[in-house]
């Protein structure tokens, strides 16, 4: 009778403590929140964006701003369409490596991506990665 109970008490144990941790998160506990840090942003980056408020124009007095003159002269010889073309508002960085960002931002029905490099307080290149 004794080794019945100790059998059984080592089962009950044992069942136990394996289940102990296949719950990580037991009902009522709130989850854990995890914190993801928002990109960088390199420059005068966040001064950029708030320039895209989505009026007529107003890339363009962005891009006036802080696009470096090589990156101006560059974009003018060019024949395809470029960021100034674009009517855009709530832009957002969405990924910073370095000098450099994947930005997002709206143009019309679509969100456009671009990839924005700084040197300094100037942008020194900008690609139009397309629709999102």
């Amino acid at each position: 009778m004794k080794n019945v109970f100790t059998i059984a008490a080592l089962s009950v144990a044992v069942i136990m403590a394996s289940c102990s941790g296949a719950e990580a998160n037991p009902a009522g506990a709130a989850p854990k929140e995890t914190k993801t840090a928002a990109p960088s942003t390199p420059g005068k980056m966040k001064e950029f964006m708030a320039m895209l408020d989505g009026t007529e124009g107003s890339a363009q007095k962005a891009a006036d701003a802080y696009f470096s003159d090589e990156l101006k002269k560059s974009l003018e010889e060019g024949n395809s369409l470029t960021f100034t073309d674009y009517i855009m508002s709530s832009a957002k960085v969405v990924a910073s490596n370095g000098p450099c960002c994947t930005m997002d931002a709206k143009a019309g029905v679509t969100t456009r991506s671009f990839k924005v490099c700084w040197q300094d307080d100037k942008i020194v290149s900008i690609e139009d990665l397309g629709i999102k």
